[in-house]
């Protein structure tokens, strides 16, 4: 044998980790802090899904935004709290899985507003169709469900892609913004 170790890509590196754990407790806690009384469903995509397509649009890896949902669904499920119980992270994991499957698909184009606009509108969406598949799982009359799944569907789609848009802003803020933490992730040439 060789000896010379064949060295595997990291998949995160530390600073990747802390900035994914950041936005994730900053994804979890919007729920609690950011609440807006417009009593509509999927309001909260606004703030949501613009802090995780920043986190996502920052942290350019493979599984970020899996990583980002799956930890703030943890922060949710000790902090928050809802009627889904321990299964309440799944409704955190999808919006953060399809923000992975956005930026795949655009190329890591997620400053762009319209693919932000989308990625936004489909995590929202996600999120609504966990939650429906979470509350058939623990039982919830199907009636009841079915009753709003319409105005509910749109209005997510709606915020989320409005939230989606509102994080390109920021996240094209923050890559031009000269802060030493930032500045390795502002180069577009270094996605992986």
């Amino acid at each position: 044998m060789s000896g010379k170790r064949s060295r595997k890509r990291q998949l995160f590196t530390t600073q990747d980790l802390v900035v994914l754990a950041l936005f994730a407790a900053l994804v979890a806690l919007s729920k609690v802090v950011l609440r807006m009384p417009l009593h509509v469903p999927g309001h909260s995509g606004i703030t949501w899904m613009a802090i995780l397509l920043v986190g996502r649009g920052l942290v350019r890896r493979p599984w970020a935004g899996t990583v980002l949902g799956f930890v703030s669904g943890i922060i949710a499920v000790a902090v928050v709290g809802g009627r889904e119980g321990l299964l309440l992270w799944l409704k955190y994991l999808a919006p953060g899985a399809m923000m992975d499957l956005a930026a795949l698909m655009s190329r890591e184009h997620l400053g762009h507003p319209f693919v932000g606009a989308v990625a936004g509108a489909i995590a929202n969406a996600a999120k609504l169709v966990t939650s429906l598949l979470v509350s058939l799982a623990l039982g919830v009359p199907t009636g009841y469900l079915a009753l709003g799944l319409g105005l509910s569907a749109t209005t997510h789609v709606v915020f989320g892609a409005l939230g989606g848009w509102l994080g390109t802003l920021v996240l094209r803020l923050l890559r031009r913004v000269d802060v030493p933490l930032l500045q390795t992730y502002a180069r577009e040439e270094d996605v992986p």
